[in-house]
């Protein structure tokens, strides 16, 4: 299916909805949704998420068309720039020194709350046996009080090739990914209604 095919679909999907939608909807928004679309069915059928009808070994050989093997970089700084590509994390561990040791740990993922806060809570605090790090701005940030982060390997899901107008799509899962674009278009119609309506007092 070329991409203005796919266009056309989901055209006459949103027409069959909501026939106002589907006036405001432009080509190139149903591309750039359509991406959207994609990167979001990818995270899903890494979590087995996918409907009875997909063939699965069709799925698992999409995802491991994504699948990057294990990549082993040295951390500056206990810090590393992630490449664009990365969509999600397979599988990471991080060589950790304290003193006179060194080994490889597992890691903890945090989201970036106050870093004082994490550091009084035992649950949340940097330990060198499992390291807490945090993404900021595309680059890894370990947290490190009395030891070091030298390196990490790590397994990732890699974004999908983007769709272009001028792209083929061969995709196992196009009625799916259809249906996905359909739902990002109309959510994001439904917002703008909302943010237009006018305020309604109360008192």
């Amino acid at each position: 299916m070329t991409a203005t095919e796919f266009i056309t679909h989901v055209e006459v999907k949103l027409n069959r909805i909501d026939t106002n939608a589907y006036e405001d909807v432009r080509p190139e928004e149903v591309i750039f949704f359509a991406n959207n679309a994609l990167k979001a069915l990818t995270l899903a059928f890494d979590l087995g998420m996918y409907s009875q009808l997909v063939d699965k070994s069709a799925i698992n050989t999409y995802l491991a068309s994504l699948i990057v093997p294990q990549t082993e970089v040295n951390l500056t700084a206990n810090a590393y720039t992630l490449p664009a590509t990365v969509l999600k994390f397979k599988d990471m561990e991080v060589n950790v020194t304290k003193g006179t040791e060194t080994a490889w740990c597992t890691t903890r993922f945090l989201d970036n709350n106050n870093k004082s806060i994490r550091e009084d809570n035992p649950f949340t605090k940097s330990f060198p046996d499992t390291p807490v790090f945090r993404l900021i701005n595309s680059k890894i940030q370990f947290d490190v009080s009395d030891f070091t982060c030298n390196k990490i390997r790590f397994e990732y899901l890699k974004t999908p090739t983007v769709i272009e107008d001028s792209s083929t799509l061969t995709y196992p899962f196009m009625e799916e990914l259809e249906d996905k674009t359909v739902t990002l278009i109309l959510e994001n119609l439904e917002a703008q209604r909302l943010q237009t309506q006018p305020v309604v007092s109360k008192s």
